[in-house]
Order: structure tokens, then C-alpha cells, then sequence
């Protein structure tokens, strides 16, 4: 087996989470940002900076965790784009449960659940 790269697994998975965080940004900042605007003053409440530094993180550390699922696949499944779509579907996976939370939550603020 081979060893990971640590130093390797961070920058890719900083690379990452510089995508991730650019792919938030523009569809919850650009293209739903009237609906959330909407969504937080029917609520009564606004989005801290805080909780905007915690997405931040989050899409960092998820850009890791991808990048670092992927390393330690790579020595059992080959470098590839096999190896790249079996450690994608976790984490797609757990992205769409998310998604699908978040949908369900959405549903019962707007009253519809």
C-alpha cells in the first residue's frame, strides 16, 4: 500500500474547497439570494458573518475530506476515473442527503409540510 501525501491531500483539498465555495457563492449569494433574503425576514432574523464563515470552513474541510477519500482509494483501486467515481458517490451522496434535508426543512418553513 501506498503512503498519502499529506501535503498533497491539503492543497488538493483547499483546491476543492475553493470550487465548492465558489459553487455556494454563486447559487445561494447570486441566484437564491432574493429567496433567502425572503426566507430570513419572514423568520425575523438575518444570516450572521459567522454563519457565513462556517460554510466557508465547511466547504474547505468537505473539499479535504474528498481529496483525502480519494487518496486512500488510490492505492487499492488504481489512479483513474474508476477510483475518482467511487469515492465521488459518497460524497455526492452525503451532498444530496444534505440537499434533500435542507429541501425538507425549506418545505416546512414555507408551510407546505
Amino acid at each position: 500500500m501506498g503512503k498519502i501525501n499529506w501535503a498533497r491531500v491539503l492543497l488538493g483539498g483547499l483546491l476543492a474547497g475553493l470550487i465548492i465555495n465558489i459553487f455556494e457563492y454563486v447559487t445561494n449569494g447570486v441566484v437564491l439570494a432574493a429567496a433567502w433574503d425572503a426566507a430570513m425576514k419572514a423568520l425575523g432574523r438575518h444570516l450572521s458573518m459567522s454563519a457565513i464563515a462556517v460554510f466557508i470552513v465547511g466547504g474547505f474541510i468537505g473539499g479535504i475530506a474528498a481529496i483525502w477519500l480519494y487518496a486512500a482509494a488510490r492505492p487499492r483501486f488504481g489512479a483513474g476515473p474508476k477510483t475518482a467515481a467511487l469515492t465521488g458517490s459518497p460524497t455526492g451522496w452525503s451532498d444530496t442527503r444534505c440537499l434533500l434535508s435542507a429541501r425538507c426543512h425549506w418545505d416546512c418553513f414555507r408551510g407546505v409540510c
